[in-house]
C-alpha cells in the first residue's frame, strides 16, 4: 500500500481501529465515504493487531478500486509509541480496547487532524466541510449519544458530573491538542480503574476526560440508528433526514446481516458491490435478541399483508423463542 503522505491541509484522514472480522464492513464504510464524496482528497488509516495475508491482499486491491490511499499500520509494530495499556496493571487489556487511543500518537507527524469512525457506519452525504471545521479551543468535535441522559446519570453516580455526553463512534480529533492533554493515557486510567468499573469503557472514559473540551456538532455527522428499535416498530425503511452525513449502526444488530430485512441492507450491498468483498456472503449468525426482534418483526408484517398462516407460524416461533431459553 502507498507510502505515508506527509501533511496536507486540504487531505481529509480518516482512520479506523478494527480486528479481522470487521474489515468487510469497514471497507464498505470506506466504499460509502469514497462514492459520497468523488472529488474530496481522502487518506484512510487501518489501525489494527493482526491480519492474514488474504487480508492484507484485499486491502491492496480496496486502494485500487477507490483511488485513495489506505495505509495498514500494525499495532504490534508501533513499538516507538508508547503503549497505553503497557503500565502496572493494565497488562490484562486487549490491544483491542484502546486500539483508537493509539491513533492520535500514530498519526502526529501525518496531519493536524483525523476523523475516526467505528467500522458500522455507512456515509450518506458530503462531508467535506469537515476539513474547514473551526474547532475553537476543542480538542474534538463529537456528536450527543442517543442515550445521552441515562448515560450521564450513571457517572453522576460515580462521582463524575459531566455537562454532556457524546458517543465515540465518531471523533474528529485535533491531533496536536489531545497529545497535550495527554487524553490517551487519562483515559486508559479510568478504564482500567476496578473502583471505576465503566459499563461503556473507553467511551465513558473518553467522555469524563474531554468533559468541557469536546465541542458538539450537529447530529447528521452521527446518526445513531438502532436497527433492533426499528424492527420492533414493523419499519423496514431507511428512514434519515436529508442532512446526514453518517448513519452509525449501534446496537447488536448490523445491516450485514444476510437475513436483515430492513432496507439498510440493501444500502450496505450497494456500497459492498464496490469493494474486493463484492459479492460476498454476509453475516448468517443470529443472537437470541434478533431471533426474538426479527420473529416479533416478521409475523406482524406477514398479518399487515394479510397472509394469515405465514404470520400464525411466524408467531409460534416468536413464542417459543421468546419463552424458551434462548430468548
Amino acid at each position: 500500500m502507498s507510502a505515508t503522505r506527509l501533511k496536507h491541509v486540504d487531505t481529509l484522514h480518516v482512520a479506523f481501529g478494527v480486528d479481522e472480522k470487521y474489515l468487510h464492513p469497514m471497507a464498505v464504510t470506506i466504499a460509502s465515504i469514497v462514492e459520497s464524496n468523488p472529488g474530496l482528497e481522502l487518506v484512510f488509516h487501518v489501525f489494527i493487531a493482526r491480519i492474514s495475508p488474504a487480508s492484507r491482499t484485499r486491502l491492496e486491491q480496496l486502494e485500487h478500486l477507490c483511488g485513495r490511499p489506505v495505509h495498514l499500520h500494525l499495532v504490534d509494530e508501533l513499538a516507538e509509541i508508547k503503549d497505553p495499556g503497557g503500565g502496572k496493571g493494565q497488562a490484562h487489556i486487549s490491544k483491542a480496547a484502546y486500539i483508537r487511543l493509539l491513533i492520535p500518537e500514530a498519526l502526529q507527524d501525518v496531519t493536524e487532524r483525523v476523523l475516526y469512525l467505528d467500522a458500522d457506519i455507512l456515509c450518506t452525504g458530503e462531508i467535506s466541510e469537515l476539513s474547514q471545521l473551526d474547532l475553537g479551543a476543542s480538542i474534538a468535535a463529537v456528536v450527543r449519544d442517543a442515550g445521552a441522559r441515562s448515560k450521564r446519570a450513571g457517572l453522576e453516580r460515580k462521582g463524575f458530573a459531566l455537562a454532556d455526553y457524546f458517543n465515540s463512534g465518531v471523533l474528529y480529533i485535533d491531533i496536536p491538542r489531545w497529545i497535550a492533554s495527554g487524553i490517551s493515557g487519562r483515559a486508559l486510567e479510568k478504564i482500567v480503574d476496578p473502583a471505576l468499573n465503566l459499563r461503556y469503557s473507553d467511551q465513558d472514559a473518553l467522555n469524563i476526560v474531554l468533559d468541557g473540551q469536546a465541542c458538539f456538532i450537529d447530529r447528521g455527522w452521527n446518526h445513531q440508528y438502532g436497527l433492533t428499535g426499528k424492527l420492533k416498530k414493523g419499519k423496514a425503511e431507511m428512514d434519515v433526514p436529508p442532512s446526514t452525513r453518517f448513519v452509525h449502526f449501534i446496537g447488536p444488530m448490523k445491516p450485514w446481516r444476510s437475513w436483515n430485512p430492513h432496507q439498510s441492507k440493501e444500502l450496505f450491498l450497494k456500497y459492498q458491490a464496490l469493494t474486493p468483498w463484492a459479492g460476498a456472503a454476509l453475516d448468517e449468525g443470529f443472537t437470541p435478541r434478533e431471533i426474538y426482534v426479527y420473529s416479533r418483526f416478521m409475523y406482524r408484517l406477514m398479518f399487515r399483508q394479510g397472509r394469515w398462516l405465514s404470520g400464525l407460524l411466524w408467531y409460534g416461533r416468536f413464542l417459543r423463542w421468546k419463552h424458551g431459553p434462548s430468548a
